[in-house]
């Protein structure tokens, strides 16, 4: 039979330890508050573990009732790490109902002299608050599979290894006991844990470092006013194009009089719409992104350029009916839209967003608020530049008037 004493002090300097890792990393990254709260229920699991030596020592139901409770803190605190992490939201009000039952549960018996019920109840407690935190971690699987697989499976086993303690003292009827169980479910039980929490708190660092890194990566890639992505992840991310694929470009028409006459706040709310615009117009796996200034430009695998001019003038036609209010007064704006001739073969973006820019500058030209096709030598019309022949019937439909 294992040490308990040596088990609970093992336990102990592992939970310190990894409280203070947890600390320290959120002190380096701020912005990181589910390390704070993992921290948090690791200091808890601290003081259980230190108020329960003591009272394995000298029986007293005040000093078990607090050692206990704080045992059920640092695990709800853990759940709430895991939602946290899930969803963004430390879940305050289901961690309050769930701490303020489990420790009245436990707390009841143990004050009274019960303290064999009380060890039952926190078993029963922490296997249930340790499976709800692993089915939380099971939901993000499909983000890090591996990781976050085996953080899920370690919480589960740690959790159902309370299981046979509280089955135990159950079966034996042992309601009063004023001393620590002593069976082979608690030397389990206690080995689970120290195994368990040292390798659930590196996991978690892991994880969240993972995340971290994947946060910096699409903030280098996200347009941070319009939430689209910007130049350089459209180029990263759609290099070589499958056919067919089509592209749009847009611009939004006599923009530098929106800045002057409406002023740079309102001209970033213009921005700021018209990128809601675009992103809602897209599908499933087309990209959006702003090119620079009032330039966008939208990727469309798989389509074709019919698809592309009934997109882009949705966007057109969406974006021109929509009302923008300053203090210069309410206004209107439109924009242009260019699309590449589109091929039967893998093409680069850089061809096509020149193809498109071309086209854009021939809608321009003919007097903005249109969607213009481009052509080059391989087309059926025997010039290069903007379609004017081909594609007429769609012209009439997608520019203006």
């Amino acid at each position: 039979m294992l040490d308990y004493s040596s088990l609970l002090i093992a336990l102990s300097f592992c939970s310190a330890g990894l409280a203070v890792t947890f600390f320290v990393s959120w002190f380096v990254s701020r912005a990181d508050h589910v390390l704070l709260t993992w921290g948090i229920g690791v200091s808890f699991l601290v003081a259980s573990l230190l108020a329960y030596s003591e009272f394995v020592s000298h029986f007293s139901p005040p000093l078990g009732a607090f050692a206990f409770g704080a045992m059920l803190l640092g695990l709800i605190f853990f759940m709430g790490a895991g939602r946290q992490f899930r969803t963004g939201v430390l879940p305050l009000r289901t961690m309050a109902y769930a701490a303020a039952l489990s420790i009245a549960a436990m707390a009841t018996p143990m004050l009274q002299g019960y303290d064999g019920i009380s060890y039952i109840v926190l078993n029963i407690a922490a296997m249930t608050i340790l499976l709800a935190t692993g089915l939380d971690y099971w939901r993000l699987r499909l983000d890090s599979p591996m990781l976050i697989s085996t953080l899920a499976a370690l919480y589960v086993l740690v959790g159902l290894s309370f299981l046979p303690c509280a089955i135990l003292l159950a079966q034996n009827g042992e309601w009063v006991m004023h001393h620590a169980p002593v069976n082979w479910a608690e030397d389990i039980n206690l080995a689970m844990c120290l195994t368990g929490i040292g390798s659930m708190g590196a996991l978690s660092l892991g994880l969240n470092q993972i995340r971290l890194t994947q946060r910096h990566k699409l903030d280098a890639e996200t347009d941070a006013l319009t939430g689209l992505f910007n130049r350089r992840a459209l180029i990263a991310r759609t290099q070589n194009l499958p056919a067919p694929s089509a592209v749009v470009v847009f611009d939004i028409d006599h923009f530098k009089q929106v800045n002057d006459i409406h002023g740079h706040h309102t001209g970033d709310a213009v921005l700021q719409m018209f990128g809601d615009i675009l992103a809602m117009a897209v599908r499933k796996n087309d990209m959006a992104a702003r090119l620079g200034g009032e330039e966008f430009a939208v990727v469309l695998p798989g389509a074709t350029a019919i698809v592309a001019a009934l997109i882009a003038e949705r966007v057109r036609q969406n974006f021109t009916d929509h009302r923008f209010t300053s203090a210069a007064g309410n206004f209107t704006n439109t924009v242009s839209a260019g699309i590449p001739h589109t091929v039967d073969e893998e093409i680069d973006l850089g061809v096509l967003l020149q193809q498109a820019d071309t086209a854009l500058y021939e809608a321009k030209r003919e007097g903005r608020n249109r969607v213009i096709f481009f052509a080059d030598k391989t087309s059926l019309v025997p010039m290069d530049g903007p379609h004017r022949t081909d594609f007429e019937p769609i012209r009439k439909s997608v520019k203006s008037g």
